[in-house]
């Protein structure tokens, strides 16, 4: 099968973890390397960004920088560019004689692209939100999202055959908000890299703290504020403990953040690494005794799974992507309330408890091991099957 994958954005050879970069990158770069090694011929657009002059083919994939806008262009004045993007697609696969059976699109910038390249192409649509407007400024008002975003996202419901939902959760805001029907939707979970992420810890750290950990942007929809506030009681309560912050974020957000810490008399105790690769995380969720998040909202919490496959237990709010993740009692707590209390005292009994860390950290990488990438291409894989009849092309991909 012929796929091309659109990923406005969220090109795949971007470090997650940074201002704009996260489980998107992740997703885009793990589900099309997994398709290719099934003999998919699959080509990646993505917009050219700093650091990248030329096309990947390392990946195992193809991928394609598109030079559309400034290089450097934030991501709010992205709209401006689709329409030069969509014909900047159009444009490479005339020129190399490129055909495909489907394209699949990934957050509502790439999603508008997708409907676009469709009409001309007369092939199937399917697309992934990732993230959704209306959910964001339900669970947190302030959130700003720009009006061209609340108009797309239900014209690229509308218009896509099919779009992957993560949870069942986010298919019945789908349902409910667009309108859409739901044999529309297909439920297909993000996965994990069961053979990367495992138990590594390092024979070297010989620290007497506990760690605990956060992964993830500096975000205020991530709730990061919760954590310090949470950890300043739990040091409190007299427990030997660290919090690490890894992630990227504004220079802003950053001061706030070591700001707040400093308020707090935790300037020794919270330590910002700041964005580590992919290879480097194994270790950190290892050697860390508990991850938290505390998001006021998750589609999927790829982080929190992947320290599920390091056998690391999470404490996690109640929300849906974290929902899917985290067996309550089990894997680790879920969080029903946003309160620094409660988040305090679940890492207090959690961190005080060496044999229930220790069942739930085994339970954890079970956890995991139902929710790997390869069962996530296996389900997109049948979905693509169900609606998409392969083209005779004149010439391969290249």
């Amino acid at each position: 099968m012929r796929i091309a994958v659109i990923s406005v954005h969220g090109c795949p050879c971007i470090q997650p973890g940074g201002t704009d970069a996260g489980g998107m990158n992740v997703y885009v770069d793990q589900v099309a390397h997994r398709l290719k090694s099934l003999g998919d011929a699959v080509v990646v657009y993505s917009r050219t960004h700093p650091g990248i002059e030329n096309d990947i083919e390392s990946l195992g994939y193809q991928l394609v920088h598109v030079p559309v806008g400034e290089i450097t262009l934030p991501k709010d004045r992205i709209p401006e560019t689709l329409s030069d993007f969509t014909t900047a697609v159009e444009s490479d696969a005339a020129v190399n004689n490129r055909t495909f059976d489907l394209v699949t699109s990934h957050y509502w910038l790439s999603g508008v692209v997708g409907c676009e390249l469709v009409r001309s192409w007369t092939v199937p649509h399917i697309t992934s939100f990732h993230t959704l407007a209306s959910i964001k400024t339900r669970v947190r008002p302030e959130e700003d999202e720009p009006e061209i975003r609340f108009l797309n996202e239900p014209r690229v419901a509308r218009d896509a055959d099919v779009i992957i939902a993560w949870t069942e959760g986010e298919a019945e805001h789908i349902t409910r908000e667009f309108n859409a029907p739901i044999d529309k939707i297909a439920i297909v979970p993000p996965g994990v890299d069961t053979e990367r992420f495992v138990s590594s810890p390092n024979s070297s750290d010989t620290r007497a703290r506990k760690r605990i950990l956060y992964v993830g942007r500096l975000d205020a929809l991530k709730g990061v504020d919760l954590l310090i506030e949470a950890f300043a009681l739990v040091v409190g309560r007299g427990v030997d403990a660290e919090l690490q912050i890894v992630g990227g974020g504004s220079a802003d957000e950053f001061r706030r953040v070591l700001g707040r810490t400093s308020q707090l008399r935790l300037t020794d105790r919270v330590k910002l690494p700041g964005v580590l690769p992919q290879s480097g995380l194994p270790e950190i969720y290892s050697n860390s005794d508990c991850i938290v998040a505390p998001s006021f909202h998750e589609t999927f919490g790829l982080a929190v799974l992947e320290a599920a496959a390091c056998e690391t237990p999470a404490i996690a709010a109640d929300v849906d992507g974290l929902r899917a993740i985290v067996v309550d009692g089990e894997t680790g707590y879920l969080v029903r309330e946003r309160n620094a209390q409660l988040y305090a005292d679940k890492i207090v009994e959690l961190m005080g408890n060496d044999m229930l860390r220790l069942d739930m950290s085994k339970a954890a990488r079970k956890r995991a091991e139902t929710l790997s990438w390869d069962a996530t291409v296996s389900g997109l894989v049948n979905v693509y099957n169900r609606i998409a009849k392969p083209r005779l092309s004149t010439a391969a991909l290249r």
